[in-house]
């Protein structure tokens, strides 16, 4: 180690409590080799992925170190109500229509009679349409804090409906159904689909159980976005609008972010230009993109209680609690 290094590395060391500095010091000094930790878990994955049938798994979701990471595969199509739609559905950005499609959503409460009392539920940008627990699904849902009696969506006064969006591939069709034409999946042939298209095809559903007009449109995030087109589309067949940190429009910063994010999943040697179904799935550039998603989310670095969740992650305390720990070379840590 240069002179320069270790000068810089007591001085880091000067900044830190004492207990970590005396635990960690005779580490600096040694010839212990670096691990990496973030590489030793997306291989670690990688094998969990190999070993398992994951293709054909059930797809509950559960809580693990991973984080918010989206399955790979749909999930059990007993836990969610499907509706087809046998007409043709016309498209925002393609002169051909989408032949035929299959709608996943899930429900809670009782439809009223007059069948006025139903709030349409968006999802976000890879959210199921498992928003919270049924008789089918025990699993907890995305909200399931804000749905049931008594609750934000109170399901002794409605009747929620929420639908897994076209393209979403939990249930609805999208890039893993099977394109007719060949056998095997749309892949990435699946034409591109506007959030206009995914509200088309949720109005196809009411109609389909003969709401003509619903209560509230609410969602966040991407389901923000869509909430405020279903109003904008018909707003004779809505009452109200709950659209939660969402726009009407995405920035170019925003866009930007998605085209970082795409970049990164497509890196994954496992892409394949889009063509994975039979294989192992991209789940390195997933995890990736996803954290990405995470850090667009959280700008200010503050979580939702108000503390500095980035800083209590990325801060420069933690920073040399990690630099104590050898996890990556220490002329890197030090020159950063």
């Amino acid at each position: 180690m240069s002179a320069r290094l270790l000068s810089l590395s007591r001085t880091a060391l000067r900044k830190v409590p004492t207990r970590f500095a005396r635990a960690a010091r005779p580490r600096l000094l040694s010839s212990v080799s670096p691990h990496f930790p973030c590489v030793e878990a997306h291989a670690t994955r990688e094998s969990r992925l190999k070993e398992s049938s994951w293709a054909s798994s059930s797809t509950t979701s559960s809580k693990n170190e991973s984080g918010p990471e989206p399955t790979y595969a749909r999930p059990n199509p007993a836990s969610y109500n499907i509706y087809h739609h046998p007409y043709p559905l016309p498209l925002t950005y393609s002169t051909t229509p989408l032949p035929s499609f299959d709608i996943a959503y899930e429900t809670w409460g009782t439809l009223s009679p007059a069948r006025d009392n139903v709030i349409l539920l968006h999802t976000g940008l890879s959210a199921s349409s498992h928003a919270a627990s049924t008789s089918a699904n025990p699993a907890e849902g995305w909200w399931q804090k804000f749905i049931g009696p008594g609750k934000a969506l109170d399901t002794n006064q409605f009747y929620i409906i929420c639908t897994n969006v076209i393209g979403g591939c939990y249930g609805s069709t999208g890039p893993s159904s099977i394109d007719p034409t060949t056998g095997r999946p749309y892949a990435t042939t699946f034409p591109i689909l506007s959030i206009f298209d995914m509200i088309r095809a949720q109005y196809c559903l009411l109609d389909h159980l003969k709401i003509d007009k619903v209560y509230a449109s609410v969602g966040c995030s991407m389901g923000a976005m869509s909430s405020l087109a279903t109003a904008w589309m018909h707003p004779e067949r809505v009452g109200k609008v709950v659209s939660i940190s969402g726009t009407a429009r995405s920035s170019p910063s925003s866009v930007a972010m998605r085209y970082a994010q795409r970049s990164v999943l497509m890196a994954d040697p496992n892409w394949k230009n889009g063509f994975y179904y039979d294989a192992l799935p991209p789940h390195t550039g997933m995890k990736l993109a996803r954290r990405e998603s995470k850090l667009l989310l959280s700008p200010t670095g503050l979580d939702q209680n108000g503390i500095s969740a980035l800083g209590d992650k990325f801060g420069r305390v933690q920073l040399l609690k990690t630099l104590l720990q050898l996890e990556y070379p220490l002329s890197a840590r030090i020159s950063s």
